[in-house]
């Protein structure tokens, strides 16, 4: 720093409006250092100067007012953090250590947060600094009001600056150890960065170990006599449901699933991040579980494995609710140990691919909470505010052909810019000819097409990938785009809420903005006459479960694999009348009725007959397993009434329900009753804990014997 010959200087005193905002804003998250900072008098006075945008601290001595040196000004600060964040976003966790005239802990607060892997999360930053004067006196110059009002910014000033983080780290275990650091105090720790976080993991890797052994002493190898005798003779159970506050979903279901027990009457407590800058990592698992001690712990799409800190002996079950690789692998299946449980929508490719234990995997949807989506009167600003002939709520808004352009622009390879766009071209002409929903099967097949047409061979691993892509990101949104063309057609007074819908030059003049989860998507669904449910996985979705649960009448756009259920339960019934236990029993043994069946159903699931993934009696037994509830002619016997395949079938029902209140009343209500009985997760933990005394019945029969 170089400063000009003259420098006019203040007390800092004069500046105590702001320093007072400052204390006032920090007294907000930490009154403690507040306090120590407003009752602070220097060792000497401290002034400030200005020349131009520069500020320059000094302290008087014996030989007047000497400069404090800034060995981090603006410029080099901001050039420093874009060197760690080169996106401009604070993506993990950061110290730094020192303060100088504030300019890095200035610029840090000023950078937005985005972490992939956890939308939402804003890592913390760990401001250090030992000059607990330097610190009283940029807080004089700086506006922090915002900054220092944030518990995202652990200040810690003060000798101890660096004992107190450790100290932090090891006994908050949802805050994040920071990954580097900007070292601005040398003296406020010695050597390099990395053997001051080694001496803090090693803290933290302490506190973990003795929290792994104090859970081994409340769980001893024998509870597992004690929950057995709980779950049998129907004690209240303590409850333990994990979760993690930056996926929206997850968050939910988590609360409405533990919801469902405590309607059962038992007692629950819901683990997940306390604030957006903290993290649930294993850890902090382990504390929360010797602090409860639950009976029972709850988790969905993890399991216990991965936190490598639940005891064995404790009961755990994984809500399968997502296709996820953490999941659909055989590490995971086999790790499963004799008190882990899984619930998931089919429990046969997860046990027959992945090793999971059939005897403990309970065949279910996502559920609903029939509480949260409790039929109840609209009011008049209710009704202002949502009624409408036709509403429809998703997030696919953006074109299909805009999300396939920009996925194909990432690759260097102009034959897969060319498989896209040709791959792409095939799937509209596909709909734009009125064909039913691509199966992966078909979809496989058609990609195989586009591969040979360009000339590629694509190996096992792009194949997948491709093919992920465009069943999940293309099909969905041609699918489902040209439903609302048809409504958009049609003339009716459509309402289309999600995100960006505003933004579709199709389909601007419909969209109404993003729909609140919980207060404003059941009086969406009620205050519509028609709500339309659409996608090309088919109709039993988590979102027309909530609608119907919510009392919302539904037309729905027919799909092949929502027509199998009753195919599979005549199927399921003539081989337990023949006592048909194989699927070549079941071939060889076929009359003409049972063939016309099981050539239908691989129609309908896109399989070819010689080239199925899953035979025909396993398939069959799963639905079995969900009481044949698995696709929507199971479920609903008016489904038929309420299906469409193309836009002429659409208008017509259109027409129909929209001037017949009385059948859309009655409609509702009976598909709402049919989801209460079958999808409720009061329903479903009914079904849980059933399962769980069968096993634990079967089990004792087996160490009897």
């Amino acid at each position: 720093m170089h400063p000009p010959i003259a420098l006019k200087w203040h007390p800092l005193e004069l500046f105590d409006q702001r320093f007072r905002a400052n204390i006032e804003s920090l007294r907000t998250r930490d009154p403690a250092l507040a306090e120590r900072l407003s009752v602070h008098t220097p060792a000497n006075q401290l002034f400030v100067a200005a020349q131009g945008d520069q500020i320059f601290l000094g302290r008087s001595s014996s030989s007047g007012i000497q400069l404090i040196p800034d060995p981090l000004p603006p410029a080099e600060a901001r050039k420093l953090l874009a060197t760690l964040f080169p996106s401009n976003h604070v993506s993990w966790p950061l110290l730094i250590g020192g303060l100088a005239y504030g300019w890095a802990w200035d610029r840090i607060s000023k950078l937005p947060c985005k972490v992939e892997t956890a939308p939402g999360h804003k890592p913390p930053v760990y401001l250090l600094t030992a000059d607990f004067d330097q610190l009283w006196a940029v807080l004089h110059v700086m506006d922090w009001a915002q900054m220092l009002a944030d518990p995202r910014f652990v200040i810690l000033a003060g000798t101890d600056a660096v004992a107190d983080l450790k100290q932090l780290l090891t006994d908050d275990l949802q805050w994040s150890r920071p990954r580097a650091s900007i070292r601005i105090e040398s003296a406020l720790w010695t050597g390099e960065f990395n053997s001051l976080m080694q001496s803090i993991n090693d803290s933290i890797d302490r506190r973990t170990a003795q929290l792994k052994s104090h859970l081994e002493h409340l769980y001893p190898p024998n509870s597992r006599e004690s929950w057995e005798q709980k779950l049998s003779t129907g004690h209240r159970l303590k409850i333990l449901g994990i979760t993690s506050r930056y996926t929206t979903f997850l968050q939910y279901s988590m609360r409405d699933w533990l919801a469902g027990f405590e309607r059962l009457g038992h007692e629950i407590r819901l683990l997940m991040e306390e604030a957006d800058h903290l993290i649930c990592a294993p850890p902090a698992i382990a504390a929360a579980v010797a602090d409860y001690r639950p009976d029972l712990i709850v988790i969905i799409d993890h399991c216990r494995s991965e936190t490598h800190v639940i005891p064995d002996t404790v009961p755990c079950v994984m809500y399968v609710q997502d296709r996820l690789p953490n999941i659909f692998n055989s590490v995971t299946g086999s790790s499963q140990g004799p008190l882990d449980y899984v619930l998931g929508f089919g429990r046969l490719h997860p046990s027959t691919q992945h090793n999971y234990p059939i005897d403990r995997f309970l065949p279910a949807p996502v559920g609903i909470n029939e509480t949260r989506f409790a039929k109840t009167d609209l009011s008049a600003s209710d009704l202002q505010r949502f009624a409408c002939d036709v509403s429809y709520v998703g997030n696919a808004s953006r074109p299909a052909a805009d999300v396939m352009r920009e996925q194909s622009r990432k690759s260097n390879d102009p034959q897969f810019v060319h498989l896209f766009e040709d791959l792409y071209q095939r799937m509209e002409s596909w709909y734009s000819a009125g064909n039913e929903a691509f199966s992966e099967i078909s979809l496989r097949q058609l990609l195989d097409h586009s591969a040979a047409s360009v000339g590629l061979q694509l190996d096992p691993q792009s194949a997948s990938e491709i093919l992920g892509f465009f069943h999940q990101e293309i099909n969905n949104r041609l699918y489902r785009h040209q439903t609302l063309q048809w409504l958009a057609d049609s003339g009716v007074n459509l309402h289309l809420y999600g995100n960006g819908w505003e933004h579709n030059q199709k389909f601007a003049r419909f969209a109404k903005g993003v729909a609140d989860n919980q207060r404003d998507l059941p009086l969406i669904y009620r205050a519509s006459k028609i709500n339309i449910q659409v996608t090309p996985h088919g109709s039993v979705h988590q979102r027309l479960l909530d609608g119907l649960a919510a009392g919302g009448f539904f037309l729905l756009r027919r799909h092949p694999g929502d027509r199998v259920a009753r195919l599979y339960r005549e199927l399921f019934t003539w081989c337990q009348h023949h006592n048909i236990t194989t699927d070549a029993d079941l071939l060889s043994r076929a009359n003409d009725r049972v063939t016309q069946i099981i050539s239908r159903i691989n129609r309908l699931e896109g399989s070819a007959p010689d080239n199925r993934m899953l035979l025909v009696y396993d398939v069959m037994t799963a639905h079995a397993d969900t009481n044949f509830t698995t696709s929507a002619d199971g479920i609903w016997p008016e489904y038929e009434s309420v299906a469409f395949d193309n836009g002429g079938e659409l208008e017509s029902k259109l027409a129909r329900f929209l001037k017949d209140d009385e059948s859309r009343h009655d409609i509702a209500h009976s598909m709402r009753d049919a989801v209460i009985e079958h999808f409720s997760y009061t329903s479903i933990n009914r079904r849980l804990f059933n399962l769980m005394r069968s096993h634990i019945s079967q089990e004792r029969a087996k160490c009897a014997a």
